[in-house]
């Protein structure tokens, strides 16, 4: 297999900033964006803290985590496209990408953000065609690992039990979710996107109970060879981060962006992460976790990303119906703005997708029962 390309790439992003103090404060943010942000500035991170604990009055009575919406699925399967559309919808809750780059006072940071008018719009550093900004949503993944335990350098990731949690912990996940819907709206349904969180099913369906899980796969020949599309692309991020400044989390080694199923450690050993023998393990072994538990999640949804290409609206007509979110109507503008994007990218190379047999000889099973083969 073709090794990563690791030299430092040149910034070509193409940013809009609706103002000065925007351009002043959240440039470097938009440069620098990776899947794990960079500790905030600490004098900044100490005044949005000061904002808000002696100028908010955060209220969280009556706000409760009522029926959260987990959208499982591996990277490069179409869920940032489908998160992207179910945040869209109005009864709607989510991590934005400047609460993940400010976690300790996120509320602050959001208030702010919208009160200052302050946004950086653009592609993100991926390079695939998906705009995103301040107030887009993010995958939280320093929220889920302070809340889960998970150690970013370590492939040999093994969930907590779900008992082990304390009554103390539940309810300070709890609150900080609470915190999150205050931000958008009272009576909102929180949302989150992180395929990080499969091997956490477990532990998910014993803090919720009455969460709703959807699971978005993709023909594993497309997905696999994706994912070492996005692996290279964030070991150039991560070393054009490095020749600017430190990053902190990532100072040295590389990111390995797929979920830790249980044989990661081992297929990174045999084969390395930029491997297509390794990405189609990893497909496969997080395919057998979410079906392995399907029958126990007592609300689960299933959806082909290439099924919601074909037919975007009555696919998410469906989701909608099956988490109990209303029916989208016309005057939802957000929401059909994103709709007719769907499937459409502005690329100026094609993907090249190759090595289909590898993957076939992996992934047999579960691409027959998923209609793959």
């Amino acid at each position: 297999m073709l090794a990563a390309d690791t030299r430092a790439p040149s910034r070509s992003l193409r940013v809009e900033y609706p103002n000065l103090q925007s351009r002043l404060l959240l440039q470097g943010f938009f440069q620098r964006q990776f899947i794990i942000p960079e500790e905030p500035p600490r004098w900044l991170e100490g005044l949005l803290l000061g904002i808000e604990r002696y100028l908010m009055r955060i209220d969280l009575s009556g706000i409760d985590v009522d029926r959260p919406i987990f959208l499982l699925g591996l990277p490069r399967s179409g869920t940032t496209m489908l998160q992207d559309l179910c945040c869209t919808h109005p009864e709607v809750a989510y991590i934005t990408n400047a609460m993940h780059q400010f976690p300790r006072c996120a509320c602050a940071v959001e208030v702010m953000r919208k009160l200052l008018r302050l946004n950086a719009r653009g592609e993100r550093y991926l390079a695939d065609s998906v705009e995103v900004d301040a107030g887009s949503p993010s995958e939280g993944i320093k929220f889920w690992g302070a809340w889960f335990g998970w150690d970013p350098h370590d492939l040999h990731y093994v969930p907590r039990a779900p008992d082990s949690f304390t009554t103390a912990e539940i309810a300070e996940i709890r609150r900080q979710l609470r915190r999150i819907i205050w931000c958008h709206g009272r009576d909102r349904r929180f949302f989150s996107k992180n395929p990080a969180l499969i091997p956490d099913l477990a532990i998910l369906q014993h803090l919720f109970p009455d969460a709703r899980f959807i699971h978005i796969v993709r023909d594993p020949r497309k997905s696999a060879n994706s994912m070492l599309k996005l692996y290279r692309s964030e070991v150039q991020q991560l070393e054009w981060i490095r020749s600017q400044r430190r990053h902190g989390l990532y100072d040295r080694g590389v990111f390995i962006p797929y979920p830790r199923v249980p044989k990661l450690a081992e297929y990174i050993e045999q084969w390395g992460p930029d491997d297509l023998r390794t990405t189609a393990h990893v497909w496969n072994d997080s395919v057998s976790i979410v079906r392995a538990w399907r029958e126990r999640l007592p609300h689960f949804l299933e959806v082909r990303y290439e099924d919601i290409l074909r037919e975007p609206e009555a696919q998410l007509s469906r989701l909608f119906e099956f988490a109990e979110l209303r029916p989208i109507r016309s005057e939802d503008a957000a929401f059909w703005r994103k709709l007719a994007n769907v499937g459409r990218t502005h690329h100026t190379h094609a993907n090249q997708y190759g090595n289909f047999e590898i993957v076939e000889a992996i992934c047999r099973d579960h691409m027959q029962a998923l209609g793959y083969a």
